[in-house]
């Protein structure tokens, strides 16, 4: 299949280029609005200032979703050939399921009534989407890609971060929502199966990674910021596995069927259930404490050092990752009342807010100049074809 020669003129190189890593942006902005909406120390300002990130992160989806579909109506054979060639393309655009799972999550979290059961219905709609990618993208690397572990970059885990955040979601719209058993339950159990899937590839996915990092001699500078991915997973499993378990409390006792969906196996469930949660943010832990030396290392030894450090879309992997791993820490702190996690989320969240307002500046920037969509002379017209106009 033959690819589209990329246009002449500004905008429609800047559409043509446009690929599925922007999506990464309102990804990353809304987990950023769950957590300020989430966290356990409040003051009057911040439930305002978490909306006003989520109507952000809406706006950002949505204006991201209209370019992409026009890039791919204007060059559809294009866009198949980057989705089918290039691993990354194919795996970004699982974020659009996870920044819209992470949405309606605030939908939940502000409003009830018949806003609940809409919820429920968009994450159906969310999980189906994160399922397809989670099944879709590492088929699609296993069969039209090239072969080799080098070729598997951190962001192939993102159809199964897709995937645990639907889990995360399913737990969270069931543990705040006043919605009957009857249609908790199946949202649970279909949570636990995401669980079940996700968990399970992030460990073999992680393994070939980390085979990776001891098997190359050179380290890739331009995929640097990429690591962070990998305490994604097990960041929003955390997560996932303590709201379910919080969810299951009230919600088995209800429906009441069976041997495993009643009251009596409840308590003993969700016990389960929250103690892996722990589990999983410590194994979360190694992996940011490891993706914060590999980063920092990395940029160091690069030509020029820290002073020759460049921007692009590739720094928003730093921010869902490093976001859910922070909400895995800020439900422990409810779960356990403990002060330690909720300081220690509190520091995560000012330190991620801090590169969240960073990332937004360089980004706009790039824009600005046009650079970071691949235009080397900016957004002027080329002189040839000034003089034919």
């Amino acid at each position: 299949m033959s690819d589209e020669s990329p246009p002449a003129r500004p905008r429609g190189l800047a559409v043509y280029n446009f690929s599925s890593s922007w999506f990464l942006i309102p990804q990353g902005t809304s987990i950023v609005a769950v957590i300020l909406h989430q966290l356990n120390y409040q003051f009057g300002a911040l439930p305002i200032l978490a909306k006003i990130v989520w109507i952000y992160a809406i706006v950002l989806l949505g204006l991201a979703l209209g370019i992409y579909i026009t890039r791919v109506c204007l060059f559809p054979r294009h866009v198949l050939c980057e989705i089918r060639r290039n691993v990354v393309e194919a795996s970004c655009l699982s974020s659009v399921p996870i920044a819209f799972t992470s949405i309606i999550q605030m939908i939940t979290l502000q409003y009830t009534g018949g806003a609940e059961l809409a919820t429920y219905v968009l994450w159906w709609i969310s999980t189906f989407f994160s399922i397809l990618g989670v099944i879709a993208v590492p088929y699609t690397q296993l069969k039209m890609q090239p072969s080799g572990i080098e070729h598997i970059p951190p962001s192939f885990l993102l159809p199964v971060i897709s995937i645990l955040t639907s889990a995360a979601g399913g737990g969270i719209i069931c543990d705040n929502s006043s919605l009957s058993a009857r249609l908790q339950v199946p949202a649970i159990i279909v949570s636990y199966m995401e669980l079940g899937t996700g968990i399970a590839l992030a460990i073999c996915i992680d393994a070939c990674i980390i085979y990776h990092h001891f098997d190359q001699i050179y380290p890739q500078y331009d995929k640097a910021y990429q690591d962070m991915v990998l305490c994604g997973p097990f960041g929003q499993a955390s997560t996932a596995l303590q709201v379910l378990g919080m969810a299951v409390q009230h919600s088995f006792g209800q429906y009441n069927r069976g041997t495993l969906l009643t009251e009596t196996a409840a308590s003993p469930i969700a016990a389960v259930s929250e103690f892996a949660g722990l589990l999983a943010w410590g194994f979360g832990t190694f992996w940011w404490l490891f993706a914060i030396l590999s980063i920092g290392y990395t940029l160091y030894v690069q030509s020029g050092g820290w002073r020759n450090v460049s921007f692009s879309l590739t720094a928003w992997s730093l921010i869902f990752p490093w976001g859910v791993y922070t909400n895995g820490a800020v439900q422990l702190g409810k779960l356990m009342d403990s002060p330690a996690f909720d300081v220690w989320s509190t520091a995560l969240l000012l330190m991620l807010v801090v590169m969240w307002i960073v990332v937004n500046v360089l980004t706009l920037k790039g824009i600005a100049t046009g650079k970071i969509l691949g235009l080397e002379n900016g957004w002027r017209v080329p002189k040839s074809e000034q003089q034919t106009v």
